[in-house]
């Protein structure tokens, strides 16, 4: 077996089984590793390591994470909470509310990001009405996941996606955006059935103190600027990397004095796993077997368009329950350059790899994020709590996700 070979497995290892006995490795470190171990051990050279990183997407999600920081710290996200408060009357009200807007604002401002920011929102509500908080928690991660599908900006896969594919922002949102949107209110109603003694019937009175919410109104305004002028730029086609960088650095420019805040705010640990992966999976293209597998799999990839959404879908669920999503769309995406339709194939991996995460506890960074925090509060979900929604709603939505492909893709 060669080195490359080896070195892909123990890397995959790694990030895939994060409690190994014995090894405290995230997946970050698990993506150094393997990347130094590709250098070390002869499958590449240095520079070849340095020119497997695919700047573009680096700077993509290094730009989103700025904008997104620097709403934060306008109040943004603050005023979300703000509206929640303001309407909900009763419980169902409430899980409405909460799956409308973490899967809308999902959309735009990565998953992931959203739940960090939500999480200690939906527990503070819930402590305040007095109600159960694991429908909540489990409704912020699920329908985070489903309103990420939409766009190229909802998530770190869909924009690894979207720059690869090159599909137009206004196309994947006219094909992916249904399966977000019945995908939200299957999820309410779902949630609403299985825990229809906690939410049936119960009426709460949330009040708001004006006096908490901070907002810094240059920063807002600026943000909000280049919130509406990322959407418009996006739309008309101009490159994304290009268009998030330049705007965050507007935004670094508007909020001149929190730069440090901003910054500190952005998840480098995402950014070196990127740039990790992208190192891992170029030695293995360098040393041929990417090409072995490819010649294995192309039939199920490229057999009619019912066979490939269908055998796609099942094998990108699997392995983003495995590895996690990330990693396997920088796996399947050296795979599809030859397809015949190879735009139907990355639709269909960014609507399968991304609902996916919706299947277990640990199938997607966001729901990780979720739990993990709220655990820290003295809230636990445990792993069959969460399937009995999980596996209903993952089947359903990628079930609407098929038909929609099929119809529109």
């Amino acid at each position: 077996m060669s080195p490359a070979i080896i070195i892909f497995i123990i890397t995959y290892i790694l990030i895939g089984i994060q409690n190994i006995p014995g090894i405290h490795i995230n997946r970050t470190a698990g993506a150094l590793l393997g990347a130094v171990a590709m250098v070390f051990f002869g499958v590449i050279s240095v520079k070849e390591a340095y020119a497997a990183i695919d700047l573009d997407i680096i700077l993509f999600i290094l730009g989103m994470m700025i904008i997104i920081a620097y709403m934060e710290l306008s109040g943004f996200f603050e005023m979300v909470e703000r509206w929640i408060l303001k309407r909900a009357k009763s419980a169902s009200e409430l899980l409405f509310f909460l799956i409308i807007s973490s899967g809308i604002a999902s959309s735009f401002f990565m998953n992931d990001t959203i739940c960090l920011l939500f999480t200690p929102i939906v527990l503070r509500i819930v402590k305040k009405a007095q109600l159960n908080p694991i429908p909540y928690l489990i409704a912020l991660t699920t329908s985070s996941n489903i309103g990420s599908t939409m766009t190229i900006i909802g998530n770190p896969q869909n924009m690894l996606i979207g720059l690869y594919s090159k599909i137009h922002f206004l196309e994947f949102l006219r094909i992916l955006s249904p399966v977000s949107i019945i995908g939200l209110l299957i999820n309410f109603l779902l949630i609403r059935l299985i825990y229809h003694r906690d939410l049936s019937g119960k009426g709460i009175n949330l009040k708001f103190e004006e006096n908490k919410i901070v907002i810094q109104k240059r920063l807002f305004i600026a943000s909000f600027i280049t919130l509406v002028l990322l959407l418009v730029f996006l739309c008309l086609g101009y490159s994304p990397q290009n268009v998030a960088i330049t705007l965050a650095c507007f935004l670094i420019l508007a909020g001149a004095d929190k730069p440090r805040k901003a910054l500190e705010e952005v998840d480098w640990q995402l950014l070196l796993f990127f740039a990790g992966l992208f190192i891992v999976m170029h030695g293995m293209e360098k040393s041929g077997i990417t090409l072995l597998i490819f010649a294995y799999v192309k039939n199920y990839l490229s057999d009619g368009k019912i066979s490939q959404i269908l055998n796609l879908t099942i094998g990108s669920t699997v392995l983003s329950n495995i590895v996690s999503n990330v990693p396997a769309v920088i796996l399947f995406s050296h795979f599809f350059a030859g397809l015949a339709n190879s735009k139907l194939a990355w639709l269909t991996l960014a609507m399968s790899s991304t609902l996916a995460g919706n299947l277990t506890i640990i199938g997607s960074v966001a729901n990780i994020i979720v739990f993990e925090s709220a655990e820290k509060e003295g809230v636990k979900v445990g792993f069959f709590e969460y399937l009995k929604l999980g596996l209903p709603l993952t089947i359903v939505t990628l079930v609407i996700g098929i038909v929609m492909l099929l119809l529109f893709g």
